[in-house]
C-alpha cells in the first residue's frame, strides 16, 4: 500500500506530459529570427514547496507536510531538444517522517537536507521539458541515493529570460519520497 501513491504520481506525471506535450508540440527553431544564435547555457531559481506523505507534526501526529525550498539549476544544451545539467534543492527546514522497515516503524530526522542531481532534460516542443536524473539527499543525519523525475513549463521573457513552473518527484532509496512543485525564473546565456 505504501506504493500505490508513488505508481499513481508517476502515471499522473506521464499522463500530464504527453497530453501537454501533445497540445503544445511545435518546433522551437522555427520560431527564431535568422542569424540568431541559441544560448548553450542556463541558470535557474526556484522557490517551491516539498510535500512529504509520511511526515509528523511537532506533536508527534502523522502528517503530510508542505515544507519551503529553494532550488539553483543549472543546464547545457546539447541541442535545441536536450540538455544536460545539475539541479539543486534545499527543504528550508527540520522535519521528521514516518519510516516503514519490514513491519517495523521508525521515526527519521532531516535536518535541512540538500538535494543534488545530474539531470538530462528533454523539451519536445516549445515550453514543456522532462527532466530525469539521479544523485543524492545530504543531510547531517544520513545520506540517502534519489532518482529525480519531473516536469517544467516554462514561458519565454524578454532578454533570455524565462518564468517556469515545476513538478519534482524524487524517489529516495530505501527512504522517504517527496514532490517539489516550483515557480522559478531562467536567464539563458
Amino acid at each position: 500500500m505504501k506504493y500505490l501513491h508513488q505508481i499513481f504520481s508517476c502515471l499522473l506525471m506521464l499522463l500530464i506530459g504527453v497530453f501537454s506535450s501533445a497540445g503544445f508540440a511545435q518546433n522551437a527553431e522555427g520560431e527564431r529570427e535568422e542569424g540568431e544564435t541559441e544560448k548553450k547555457h542556463r541558470i535557474a531559481v526556484i522557490i517551491g514547496h516539498a510535500h512529504i506523505p509520511e511526515g509528523i507534526d511537532k506533536a508527534g501526529n502523522k502528517q503530510w507536510l508542505v515544507l519551503p525550498t529553494w532550488g539553483l539549476d543549472y543546464d547545457y544544451r546539447i541541442t535545441s531538444r536536450w540538455a544536460v545539467g545539475v539541479h539543486t534543492d534545499i527543504i528550508v527546514e527540520n522535519f521528521e517522517l514516518e519510516e516503514h522497515f519490514g513491519e517495523e516503524q521508525a521515526v527519521l530526522e532531516r535536518s535541512r537536507p540538500l538535494a543534488t542531481t545530474l539531470v538530462v532534460t528533454f523539451k519536445p516542443g516549445q515550453h514543456l521539458t522532462y527532466i530525469l536524473g539521479g544523485g543524492a539527499e545530504i543531510a547531517p543525519e544520513e545520506t540517502f541515493g534519489l532518482i529525480r523525475l519531473g516536469l517544467e513549463y516554462g514561458w519565454e521573457l524578454p532578454e533570455e529570460w524565462e518564468l517556469g513552473i515545476s513538478l519534482m518527484n524524487d524517489f529516495k532509496i530505501n527512504a522517504y519520497n517527496s514532490w517539489v512543485l516550483g515557480l522559478g525564473v531562467s536567464k539563458f546565456f
